[in-house]
């Protein structure tokens, strides 16, 4: 039990949400795909794989573009559009997730070598990451 105005835990407030029937217990799994997401390999690049599509690759293929930069790129302001202090959270939940993937990527892909870039552009308002090869040529 909690005591008056202390916070629940995260795993009392998931129980809560869910025993409350307000959220699906499967959007459980959806939440590991932000949090240690799955990572495919394409040729001699890797990807996010809720983030790969075979168009966007091909295009930037052709376009000689920095393929991972862009097709990993996932910015996570729009998470908080309706919240008062979205701009501290979308840069806290940005950094925390370039620690995450960091490490995801190394568990991963223990011979290779990546980037895992914060990316802020005030400006607009977009906070996000984005990760790429180190040390790539890339076409």
């Amino acid at each position: 039990m909690n005591t008056k105005g202390e916070k629940p835990s995260a795993y009392t407030l998931i129980y809560w949400l869910i025993q409350d029937k307000k959220i699906d217990p499967e959007i459980l799994f959806s939440f590991l795909e932000l949090y240690w997401p799955t990572f495919i390999k394409k040729d001699q690049y890797v990807f996010l794989k809720e983030k790969f599509s075979e168009e966007e690759y091909n295009r930037l293929i052709n376009e000689k573009s920095n393929l991972e930069y862009w097709i990993n790129l996932l910015t996570v302001d729009d998470f908080f559009s309706e919240t008062v202090d979205a701009e501290e959270k979308s840069i806290a939940l940005a950094k925390i997730l370039v620690e995450i993937w960091q490490t995801k990527l190394k568990k991963d892909f223990p011979s290779m070598s990546f980037t895992v870039e914060y990316l802020e552009d005030q400006e607009c308002g977009d906070y996000g990451l984005t990760f790429y090869q180190t040390n790539k040529n890339y076409v």
